[in-house]
């Protein structure tokens, strides 16, 4: 994977991080308040993956947030499904949100798929589809050449990728630094809130969205213990993917497919999407105009139309 190229980086985190701790600005995080449908899936002794569950309809879709997210990633379209024909599970992926965060080196895209897998096997139900972006689309595309490879009894009725990790590329400079030694110790200096509206200003297309509740969101998935070691490891282990190896298996996923792709993604290009599209034998590619890289939150109701229609038909 290319490198981006930064001149001087260290010289400019270090300024950076001690610009802000001894400036006056107070760092103010929101918590997000419990929610009395929070649950957890037991994947083993040291691995519990939190979870939400909404509705108790017979359709059920798994939800599979993006590097460095959490499953509030889902909150501004999660209550437009109806909740009488849903049953919606929002994840946390391991070493994100609320789920645990062993230290153990197994945080690559495979290692997020294994637990994914046993997930939807134990929810045990003859109509489930599975929604993943960016991270998790690649998440939720090794599930499922995982599940139809052991011909498991567990049946995805329909994928949907969103702004889906495909191809091995550059990273975006954010990961980068996240890959480079001491800098990425350094990074995590920088107040939590500088940081999520650092990375909101990269992904969203229209930056006028890049709101305080949306910066304090962002800023939540930085305050857990033990996130520095999530973050670096996943984004070291990215390159660990064996991309040749599912690229290869796209054509022998004959799973229904939407994938929706921001126009203005620039964090991974639409010619990613594109490309993906053609590859999966019974995908058809949906692009939202003026959209970054998470149209769940930049085009909710748009975005919540796309996946709804979709799965009605």
């Amino acid at each position: 994977m290319k490198a981006y190229h930064i001149n001087n980086p260290l010289k400019i985190l270090i300024s950076l991080s001690l610009l802000f701790l001894f400036s006056n600005c107070s760092q103010s995080v929101s918590v997000m308040a419990d929610n009395p449908l929070n649950s957890t899936y037991a994947y083993s002794n040291n691995i519990n993956i939190n979870y939400e569950i909404i509705g108790n309809g017979e359709k059920k879709i798994v939800f599979l947030h993006g590097f460095g997210s959490s499953l509030h990633t889902w909150d501004d379209i999660k209550y437009m499904f109806p909740e009488e024909e849903f049953t919606l599970y929002l994840i946390d992926l391991k070493g994100f949100g609320n789920s645990s965060k062993p230290e153990d080196d197994l945080y690559t895209i495979q290692d997020q798929a294994k637990i994914v897998k046993q997930f939807v096997k134990d929810i045990n139900t003859d109509s489930l589809y599975l929604i993943g972006h960016s991270f998790g689309g690649a998440v939720a595309l090794v599930t499922q050449s995982a599940l139809l490879n052991e011909k498991s009894k567990t049946k995805i009725s329909k994928l949907i990728l969103i702004g889906c990790l495909a191809y091995k590329q550059e990273m975006p400079v954010f990961a980068e630094y996240l890959r480079t030694p001491v800098i990425n110790e350094l990074t995590f200096l920088l107040p939590n809130k500088y940081r999520a509206e650092y990375v909101l200003n990269k992904i969203f297309y229209n930056k006028n969205l890049v709101e305080e509740n949306l910066i304090d969101r962002y800023s939540s998935y930085y305050e857990a213990d033990g996130i520095n070691y999530t973050f670096i490891t996943s984004a070291r282990q990215m390159d660990q993917f064996e991309y040749e190896k599912i690229i290869s298996d796209y054509k022998s996923i004959p799973t229904p497919c939407l994938i929706i792709w921001g126009k203005n993604d620039s964090i991974l290009p639409m010619e990613s999407g594109i490309k993906l599209s053609r590859e999966l034998p019974n995908a058809r590619l949906e692009i939202i105009d003026e959209c970054g890289h998470t149209p769940q939150e930049e085009k909710p109701e748009l975005t919540f139309e796309k996946i709804y229609l979709f799965i009605k038909e």
